[in-house]
């Protein structure tokens, strides 16, 4: 029970996240998540749950960087390894691409994956995953490893950190102002929303309309050390292939693809494969979309003109493999908190489609 009186704020009485603690603990009390999922292993119900994860780490760790993407403590992440391993069965990548083509999954299946590249996925999630004898898939944005930048919301949450305006009004790409004095972390909520929203955001315009407005810059020197310390190099990303973990494509440039246009997006996601490829001597099979939006029309042909089999959206629940699209197929995005009852509750459920922002 001890879920349900957990410290964490987002756990109080009340809010939607508390009375689903209350009631998951309650459940679980009574020794109901444990049989539901043994007995929807038992029916073989034809449910994909996979979890997506960014970065084990806690949110003190994070410091002026984005801390949205530290879901998970390696305490917690420890802690929901065991729950999988106890009530689910692993499946990797090529299980999933065997169930496209028509392979049947084994009961309860459960794909645990990383996006982006950060280098704790490396130091502290590898032992870990190692140690439980989980497989586990990450996706890796390629325009960053080994090249001294840091990913481009944190870059944003660093400046705004760092701003001593209390108020900042930006006007590319486009109009906005800004507290970043009083909360940094909405303030660069809302610049990575608008990036992610707005079509054909020219990058360094941006940078250096944010600079003008904060009055922030970061020294390139400041910025290699900073990308060195958080983002995986290419031998740290290598010896994730050799410990046995899948290594896939998360797009070079880490934009969202319907911000592209097509022709961009076909181009961005097809470099990739191309650098991963090279990287690993080894064919390409998947990408994970930034930020996990689904795709459909044009930006959907252009995953297959890139030459992925297969696509993972995020934030958008458990897979249903009575029905399911190849290169939509959904995920579980991840959020502090979720251990004990909660995490099993989340094993069941899913979450909510559009319940959190994500990466």
């Amino acid at each position: 029970m001890y879920v349900v009186a957990h410290p964490l704020t987002w756990f109080r009485r009340g809010t939607p996240r508390g009375r689903r603690a209350l009631a998951a603990g309650v459940l679980d009390t009574l020794g109901l998540l444990d049989r539901f999922l043994w007995l929807r292993a038992k029916l073989r119900l034809p449910v994909l749950s996979v979890f997506t994860y960014h970065r084990i780490a806690e949110v003190s760790d994070v410091a002026e960087l984005d801390p949205g993407v530290a879901e998970v403590s390696a305490r917690e992440f420890e802690e929901q390894l065991a729950v999988i391993k106890t009530h689910c069965t692993v499946v990797s990548l090529r299980d999933v691409r065997l169930l496209a083509k028509g392979r049947k999954l084994p009961p309860n299946p459960v794909m645990v994956a990383f996006d982006d590249g950060y280098r704790d996925n490396h130091d502290v999630a590898l032992p870990l995953l190692q140690r439980a004898g989980v497989t586990a898939t990450f996706f890796i944005a390629t325009e960053y490893p080994g090249r001294g930048r840091l990913f481009w919301w944190d870059r944003v949450a660093l400046l705004m950190h760092r701003c001593r305006r209390a108020r900042v009004e930006i006007a590319y790409p486009a109009t906005l102002v800004l507290e970043p004095l009083r909360d940094p972390i909405a303030a660069a909520t809302l610049v990575c929303q608008t990036i992610k929203r707005t079509s054909g955001v020219d990058i360094g315009r941006l940078w250096d309309e944010v600079e003008r407005a904060t009055g922030v810059s970061i020294d390139l020197c400041e910025e290699r050390a900073l990308a060195a310390r958080t983002i995986m190099d290419w031998n740290q990303i290598a010896a994730l292939r050799r410990a046995g973990m899948d290594v896939q494509s998360h797009s070079h440039s880490h934009r969202v693809l319907q911000t592209l246009s097509p022709d961009e997006a076909t181009r961005d996601l097809a470099r990739s494969r191309r650098v991963l490829s090279e990287a690993l001597n080894e064919a390409v099979h998947a990408v994970a979309y930034p930020v996990g939006y689904s795709l459909c029309g044009a930006f959907h042909r252009a995953v297959k003109e890139a030459g992925f089999e297969i696509g993972f959206t995020n934030n958008s629940g458990l897979c249903m493999l009575s029905s399911f699209d190849p290169l939509n197929f959904p995920r579980i995005a991840m959020d502090r908190g979720q251990i004990g009852a909660l995490f099993k509750l989340k094993l069941l459920i899913g979450q909510r489609p559009g319940s959190r922002a994500v990466r």
